[in-house]
């Protein structure tokens, strides 16, 4: 009998292999595989074309199957990755990936199986975490007092701002005297601090000398907002925008400073 012709079909796509070098397939925390595979996917697209075949043994190796259909579209994303001209979510998926590998101490290697294969690294490890220069500059902290403390001429404030504790503020013992009678009420603090920023670009209040405040009223931005309604003005609709600007700066920079 002769055989039957064989019809291209889903079998005939190509594979890729992305191998991450800190685990093994028993040491690789579930969780943390999965995180791995979801961002694999993102990167890839076309997701049902791509299916999962395997881990394989040695280093951490997650083995991704293509459909024959969707294998140019995919090839053409995973070289747009490479050459860093990528859209938004390859790109995104790209930078996450090497955010796992980093925080895991480990590189990164993604391999298609094809004879030209592209190849994709990701450098992890060996990313060099950004530093920033701390910024002084003049500025303000609005916040409830929650804590006042020190026996010699240096004060230590706590401040409890947007949900945080913040602990780096000093003042002089009479500015203190003036503050502990607004223990657990609103404050708007003036003065000169040291903020920081993170590889993640998160700004960190790292010091604040206090010069002087002010008291605020307990009301929140809508009641405020309602009760300047009530002034007779021209209020456009981008009103409640404007004093978030007041509020938090025109770069709206938050973290417990101004």
């Amino acid at each position: 009998m002769p055989r039957k012709p064989k019809i291209a079909g889903r079998g005939d796509g190509i594979e890729y292999r992305f191998k991450i070098d800190a685990y093994s397939p028993d040491t690789m925390p579930m969780a943390r595989l999965a995180q791995y595979m979801g961002e694999l996917a993102a990167l890839l697209g076309e997701q049902n074309a791509v299916h999962f075949r395997r881990v394989t043994k040695g280093s951490t190796v997650l083995n991704a199957r293509i459909d024959r259909e969707a294998a140019p579209k995919v090839r053409d994303r995973v070289a747009s990755v490479r050459a860093g001209d990528a859209p938004g979510e390859p790109m995104r998926a790209f930078n996450m990936l090497n955010k796992f590998l980093r925080d895991d101490n480990a590189i990164g290697i993604l391999r298609d199986t094809a004879p030209s294969g592209i190849i994709v690294r990701f450098p992890g490890r060996e990313i060099a975490e950004e530093k920033f220069a701390s910024i002084r500059q003049q500025g303000s902290i609005d916040g409830l007092v929650t804590g006042i403390r020190g026996k010699d001429d240096t004060i230590h404030i706590t401040i409890q701002s947007e949900g945080q504790q913040i602990s780096g503020c000093e003042t002089n013992r009479t500015i203190a005297k003036q503050l502990g009678a607004k223990l657990f009420e609103p404050v708007r603090l003036f003065g000169r601090g040291r903020w920081s920023r993170d590889a993640d670009g998160e700004w960190a209040l790292q010091y604040f000398k206090i010069e002087s405040f002010e008291a605020l009223q307990d009301v929140s931005l809508t009641n405020a907002l309602a009760a300047l309604r009530e002034i007779p003005a021209e209020w456009g609709d981008d009103a409640y925008s404007e004093l978030e600007k007041l509020r938090h700066g025109p770069g709206g920079q938050r973290n417990g400073g101004h």
